[in-house]
């Protein structure tokens, strides 16, 4: 490295990290969701392929490494100037797990010096291995320091709270999220709730019934606040759907990125269920969605 690029660094806080696993773990999935805030299938990476992001005054630089026995000559080189190191596992997958193993461990020189994050893929899917058996498998109690986290690049589960854990690695710095929601709740276009989640006991009673009646009167209405009860609530709208979010008035509230949470989550419910375009809807699978995805917003 020259000293222009050393001095690029140093002025611009770029963080490299690397994103490491066997074919199939997920890893371009990851990416794609982070930048895109929903699920699109990808095709499998050959070679490398870099991906830049910036967060918070930070730029990233996302290595993702093709996971193909062909291409896994490659990860030791891209790992030298790395700040940490994340291998995905398809946790829905244990036929694989030995392999992964083999794999994680031709690097061990490199991660007992960076610090180690195991993502364990696929946690929408049934039966899936869970966090003890794949430290287990993986030998990951000989490592000093290491964190294995569930998520799903189809969900979202566990995205945001794994990218949080990611950034305090490369940054020692926590990433904070802007916004305290309490509750989320998606309805069709009649105004019918569908299913909600709170990290909180608010949805019961006066409030959510006032705020079912409104939206039942106002689904087409300009209208995308409304103050009640010491909360404020946003609401947006999709194609075919309506949400709304909670937010504690007394903590501030953030429009612009309350509104972000709440298209994106919207847009990722149009982007699963393709039925919505022929007016049919299945109820358990936006529950099931929203439940998911709502460990990125609560």
């Amino acid at each position: 490295m020259g000293i222009k690029d050393i001095v690029k660094r140093i002025f611009t806080k770029e963080k490299k990290v690397i994103f490491l696993g066997l074919d199939s773990a997920g890893k371009t999935t990851l990416v794609s969701f982070l930048q895109n805030g929903t699920f699109i299938e990808h095709t499998p990476t050959m070679g490398k392929e870099m991906t830049k992001m910036e967060v918070q005054g930070i730029r990233i630089n996302i290595m993702d490494m093709g996971g193909q026995q062909d291409f896994r000559d490659l990860w030791l080189h891209e790992m030298a100037d790395a700040e940490c190191v994340i291998f995905m596992v398809d946790a829905s997958a244990p036929e694989r797990f030995n392999e992964a193993k083999i794999e994680l461990w031709k690097l061990s020189d490199v991660f007992k010096k960076k610090p180690l994050i195991v993502l364990a893929n696929k946690y929408d899917l049934s039966p899936v291995a869970q966090v003890g058996e794949i430290i287990n498998v993986l030998q990951l109690n000989k490592i000093n320091s290491f964190e294995v986290l569930p998520i799903s690049c189809k969900t979202g589960y566990g995205i945001v709270p794994a990218f949080m854990k990611i950034y305090y690695r490369l940054t020692g710095a926590q990433l904070k999220k802007k916004l305290n929601i309490k509750a989320v709740t998606v309805f069709d276009q009649g105004g019918i709730p569908l299913t909600s989640q709170s990290n909180q006991d608010i949805l019961k009673g006066g409030l959510f019934a006032a705020i079912n009646s409104f939206i039942k009167e106002s689904f087409n209405s300009e209208l995308n606040q409304l103050k009640m009860k010491g909360h404020t609530i946003i609401f947006k709208r999709s194609k075919n759907l309506l949400g709304s979010i909670i937010l504690n008035e007394m903590e501030g509230v953030d429009m612009t990125e309350a509104e972000i949470g709440l298209e994106e989550l919207l847009r990722h419910l149009e982007n699963m269920c393709p039925e919505l375009e022929r007016d049919q809807i299945e109820r358990d699978k936006i529950e099931y969605l929203v439940n998911q995805y709502a460990s990125n917003l609560l």
